[in-house]
């Protein structure tokens, strides 16, 4: 009889930590879908901040070589997407502007020109 007493016990106290366990794994199932998430996210928006810095790189390009050739445009916007953020610090603001002193007009109405525009001075 003593022997089912504490067999029972036993079971009650297993069951009483199975709840606590259930419980446990639920937070941490909870907890690692939430940083699995939070790390989803993360890559997203950095691929997005990536993408965008590239395309501003490419307009920035072909703004600048508005009166080139269309292989030339071509090859310059390949490029500035390849190297981005590099692109835009060496090539733009360390070259065109700071050491030539020729910064580019840039035109808000068309972001990517590939026509050729006459050279005007």
């Amino acid at each position: 009889m003593s022997a089912n007493l504490n067999n029972n016990n036993k079971n009650n106290i297993t069951k009483g930590n199975n709840n606590s366990n259930n419980s446990n794994t639920f937070e941490s199932k909870a907890g690692g879908a939430l940083m699995d998430a939070f790390y989803k996210s993360f890559i997203y928006i950095f691929l997005f901040l990536l993408f965008t810095m590239n395309f501003l790189a490419v307009s920035l390009a072909l703004q600048c070589n508005k009166h080139r050739s269309l292989l030339f445009k071509a090859s310059s916007a390949l490029f500035a997407f390849m190297f981005g953020f590099l692109y835009i610090i060496i090539n733009y603001f360390m070259y065109r502007v700071n050491l030539k002193k020729n910064p580019c007009n840039i035109c808000s109405d068309a972001p990517f020109p590939l026509q050729r525009e006459p050279y005007v001075m």
